[in-house]
């Protein structure tokens, strides 16, 4: 298997603990090379994912993606919390050998909690990506141009058919799409992947990008505020949360798992594989947050489940709103 992660040298130990994961869990696999792109790695923290992957016999190759992250910034493209990671996913083609055909990227808030296997070898068909549906989407849809009852995705978790990837020329619709359309998005290489690649993404199984939102509350509540035509039915769901592929932990209520005195739901998954990684001694720290995160978190403790829900579709609706304003602004200064 060939998988890609990408990140920052502050999510390191993060990315270093989706590694673990997904070695520990994939012991029976031949063979197994991560492709690393690395936005300003440390020597330490080079050494200790070379450690991990000795450890288990397997194979990490760090790419180097200057000259992408050069034609990035002139393109444009746009930056996530000020780095260019995020996008380079995008630029594959520029980037990995050849001899690829096929690859599965995760992102690095992920924990790998069974083998992998299965959905790596999925027939997508003539379809070039797989991705699983996003849990939020109702009202972004609305924003980026789909339809109500199109399929959005998540980008946490790709499988890349690096042959029909090229045959397309996505890289090249991505970039014109860029130049042409509109450059900036509220979620940079997720909003661009379901816009240029519309129509040619392959639906995943919710349990390789099982989010949060399915683990805090019951169906019944996500499908009464969050509920759309096109996503997941509630028996694959539930399936999902009873054995989870691959556990996907973005933000919740202002916190990840690796922050300290978090009330996220996937904590205790993250916490035991990071005591089996080579960062067994990171320190967790507080989520510095504002003070609207701070009165969530307080509301997520004391009110019933369904009430929290329905203040947290309203904040969310708040927050994407603010979100598209922002970035179509950039577009119209960029234009002007």
């Amino acid at each position: 298997m060939n998988i890609l992660y990408q990140f920052n040298e502050a999510y390191a130990p993060f990315a270093g603990t989706s590694v673990t994961s997904l070695f520990e869990n994939n012991k029976e696999a031949k063979a197994i090379t991560v492709y690393i792109l690395g936005e300003g790695l440390s020597k330490d923290s080079v050494r200790r994912f070379e450690e991990l992957a000795g450890q288990y016999e397997r194979t990490v190759t760090f790419l180097n993606a200057d000259a992408v992250m050069e034609r990035m910034r002139e393109l444009n493209m746009p930056t996530y919390r000020g780095s260019y990671a995020a996008n380079l996913r995008l630029f594959l083609t520029d980037i990995l050998p050849k001899s690829v055909e096929r690859l599965l990227y995760l992102d690095a808030d992920t924990i790998v909690c069974d083998q992998l296997g299965g959905i790596y070898t999925a027939d997508m068909g003539e379809h070039v990506i797989g991705m699983a549906l996003d849990s939020l989407t109702k009202r972004h849809k609305r924003d980026i141009g789909l339809m109500p009852d199109e399929e959005y995705y998540n980008s946490g978790v790709i499988l890349f058919d690096m042959n029909k990837w090229r045959m397309a020329g996505c890289t090249q619709k991505i970039i014109d799409h860029v130049l042409r359309v509109r450059s900036h998005y509220p979620a940079p290489d997720q909003d661009l992947l379901n816009v240029c690649c519309r129509g040619a993404i392959y639906r995943l199984p919710v349990r390789y990008n099982l989010q949060p939102i399915h683990l805090a509350f019951s169906y019944r509540q996500y499908h009464r505020f969050f509920g759309q035509s096109a996503y997941y039915e509630k028996e694959e769901i539930e399936r999902a949360v009873k054995s989870p592929g691959i556990l996907h932990f973005f933000r919740f209520v202002g916190e990840f798992p690796w922050h300290q005195d978090t009330l996220h739901p996937d904590r205790a998954a993250f916490d035991h594989y990071l005591s089996l990684s080579p960062w067994h001694d990171y320190q967790k720290k507080k989520a510095q947050t504002g003070m609207i995160i701070k009165v969530e978190k307080c509301l997520y403790r004391i009110l019933p489940r369904g009430v929290f829900i329905m203040l947290f579709k309203l904040c969310h609706m708040l927050f994407i709103d603010r979100a598209n304003k922002d970035s179509l602004k950039k577009k119209t200064n960029e234009n002007m």
